[in-house]
């Protein structure tokens, strides 16, 4: 017969030792961990910068000039007019380019494209994150309803004379 008070087992001290042992190198780690998600998160917006120079580029080989910032009036920017280049056909396809902002379908104004999107800022918006303010117009007829639509982390800037007359359609 065998002797069962001298069992092997933990003491509840052993293994509160164990667990603090743990504790302290999982919080050592994280930072580290957080660490390479930052850098993997910089190197990501460094590619969408570089995936949007590339798009500015070959529009500039198709149409012989940088987009505009804006075709005129409330018309479609230069973030809809670089989406053929960044494999959003589809999504361009359903602006119509001769048509204000304001009479652009509903999919077509609130549809995030995730190339615009800085991961290390925030990601790319869902339905709630719309833009809040900025796109209502002021016409001599008045103002024009608030219609949210799709944000981005990137803009365009044109040189200090102003000049950025869109192409003739």
């Amino acid at each position: 017969m065998t002797d069962r008070r001298f069992r092997r087992a933990f003491t509840l001290i052993e293994l509160l030792v164990v667990i603090a042992i743990i504790s302290v190198l999982v919080g050592m780690l994280l930072p580290a961990v957080q660490k390479a998600r930052e850098a993997a998160s910089r190197i990501s917006c460094a590619n969408n910068l570089k995936q949007l120079g590339l798009a500015f580029h070959m529009y500039h080989n198709d149409h012989e000039r940088l987009p505009p910032n804006r075709l005129g009036g409330a018309r479609a920017t230069w973030a809809v007019l670089l989406l053929p280049y960044l494999e959003q056909e589809n999504l361009y396809r359903r602006w119509d380019l001769a048509r204000s902002y304001y009479e652009q379908p509903a999919v077509a104004r609130v549809t995030a494209v995730k190339g615009y999107f800085c991961p290390s800022r925030r990601t790319s918006a869902g339905p709630g994150q719309l833009s809040v303010s900025g796109d209502i117009l002021v016409l001599p007829g008045g103002t024009l309803p608030h219609l949210p639509g799709a944000t981005s982390d990137y803009a365009v800037a044109i040189d200090k004379s102003g000049h950025d007359a869109p192409e003739e359609t």
